[in-house]
């Protein structure tokens, strides 16, 4: 069962829109992404400190589902989930409302645990504490 870890908001931007008017799908994942750093940041943790311990955490699938259009200048909520955590990857879901709280896209990101050096799949360090 997924569990909601984390909620992230943004407004959407002239940079965000296409020329249909609506949010470019590309921009979904960048705000997805940016909600899981911010996410990282909010637990004491980032991007760095797991560099630093010679780990990456890369996407190994992601996928989307575009409900309804985002428009210029909406506030959006995205709620993170966490849908999935073994040994060596995680699987979170983005959820992504408007003011009015209509489901507008899922996305999701699997990511998976690898040694920098070697390449190789590890087990998720202890620093990384949030998931």
């Amino acid at each position: 069962m997924a569990s909601l870890i984390y909620k992230h908001s943004f407004t959407s931007r002239m940079h965000d829109i296409d020329a249909a008017g609506v949010m470019f799908f590309g921009r979904f994942f960048y705000h997805a992404h940016d909600a899981y750093e911010t996410f990282l940041q909010h637990q004491n943790s980032s991007i760095q400190q797991l560099l630093a311990a010679h780990i990456a955490l890369p996407i190994c699938h992601s996928e989307a589902q575009f409900k309804a259009p985002i428009y210029l200048n909406e506030h959006i909520d995205i709620a993170v989930f966490l849908v999935q955590k073994n040994i060596q990857k995680f699987i979170l879901e983005y959820q992504f409302f408007n003011q009015d709280k209509t489901l507008l896209a899922i996305l999701s990101s699997t990511h998976i645990c690898i040694n920098q050096q070697t390449k190789n799949r590890e087990a998720l360090p202890d620093l990384f504490h949030p998931l």
